[in-house]
């Protein structure tokens, strides 16, 4: 039997959308952010929409959503939320289905379980059960098929990671997470990132290590959420403005993806990039900063030395050829054709020889950066 809640479900909607099309036939401009609203897009079949709920074994009291093709089909990750089943409808052509096939693939693994639902000859919905990597240009489809996709796994969304972080920051959570704070979180930051670079390095020998990559990304991605909900807890910021923040700033310095501007290789987006920044901090109000500014202090000597040669060579500063061939002898030991390998094993025996001049080769360069920097006018 359907669910007596779906149809009051279904009565309330079309009790609303009558109410809209009528408001819109008799120009009814008393309410303008209703008459804003009214662009709604496509909206589903709603007798149809509680019968493919009902073949499908979803009930109105567990939550779903309900979206059409085109908002899924022109995304390239679906903007759904994947702890809740998910209802497409629209699904007309063979070309849209394998355009969400495509989104969806981003969002959930090719084997997860779909359903397709067709009306069939009896009026009735015709389900067809198959994996998600089957969604393709080839899967026949037609003007009455929905697409139905089952939730992920219950904590396989980013949601379910920032519902028990807020848990364990709640009264009913646990001390240690309720005793952090933005300060101290900073050396387990630096500890993950460590553990997600010292996981990839383990599987540089060919070894398919993905599972321990993903467990450290996943303890990387724990540690930025519990600083969100710092944040959140302390009034100062929530994630919904960390994330518009970044998908702002993405967009802004993607003007050749997003804009009309041309490049014609990654170095120009490069200079394109730091040409955006600027105008970002001068329409901040900001001073016109140092060129070898914006290195980390906190990062390890050797990515400094390279993020600040990097710097000083746009500026004009240094010149890398130079120096690179300013001692012969050690100019020889990394001639043309040397490869990781090989300079890994001379900054190994480097190391070996500071240890024998009971120096320390972290502390060495790190303060030949800070005195380069400082001759440079860089305090």
């Amino acid at each position: 039997m359907i669910d007596k809640d779906l149809h009051n479900l279904v009565r309330t909607l079309q009790e609303e959308m009558r109410r809209k099309m009528s408001m819109a036939a008799t120009n009814d401009l008393s309410h303008p952010e209703e008459e804003a609203s009214m662009e709604t897009g496509p909206t589903p079949d709603l007798h149809w929409l509680v019968a493919v709920l009902e073949a499908v074994g979803v009930g109105l009291a567990q939550g779903w959503q309900c979206v059409p093709a085109s908002y899924v089909a022109q995304s390239y990750y679906p903007q759904t939320e994947g702890n809740l089943p998910l209802l497409i409808f629209g699904v007309d052509s063979p070309a849209l289905g394998g355009q969400i096939g495509r989104a969806l693939r981003n969002a959930f693994p090719s084997d997860h379980p779909i359903r397709l639902v067709r009306r069939g000859d009896d009026g009735n919905p015709d389900v067809q059960s198959l994996q998600l990597a089957e969604l393709s240009e080839a899967q026949p489809v037609d003007a009455t098929t929905w697409l139905y996709v089952p939730p992920l796994h219950p904590f396989g969304s980013l949601t379910a990671l920032q519902e028990i972080v807020a848990h364990l920051r709640s009264a009913e959570g646990c001390p240690w997470d309720r005793a952090q704070t933005l300060a101290t979180m900073r050396h387990d930051l630096l500890s993950e990132c460590a553990e997600v670079i010292e996981a990839i390095d383990a599987g540089l020998d060919g070894a398919d290590n993905s599972h321990l990559i993903a467990e450290e990304l996943g303890d990387l991605l724990m540690a930025a959420v519990l600083m969100v909900q710092i944040g959140t807890d302390t009034r100062r910021f929530q994630m919904a403005e960390v994330v518009r923040s970044i998908v702002t700033k993405l967009r802004r310095r993607h003007p050749h993806v997003f804009g009309d501007v041309a490049v014609d290789g990654v170095q120009t987006v490069l200079a394109n990039w730091d040409a955006i920044k600027a105008e970002e901090k001068a329409a901040r109000g900001a001073a016109p900063g140092h060129p070898l500014d914006g290195v980390p202090a906190a990062l390890p000597a050797l990515e400094k030395a390279r993020q600040l040669q990097s710097k000083a060579a746009k500026a004009g500063f240094l010149d890398r050829s130079a120096l690179a061939a300013a001692n012969p002898t050690l100019a020889a030991l990394v001639g043309e054709g040397t490869d990781e390998t090989a300079l890994g094993e001379l900054l190994w025996q480097l190391v070996a020889l500071a240890h024998q001049a009971e120096l320390n080769p972290e502390d060495a360069l790190r303060s030949y950066t800070v005195r380069w920097r400082a001759a440079h006018g860089v305090v």
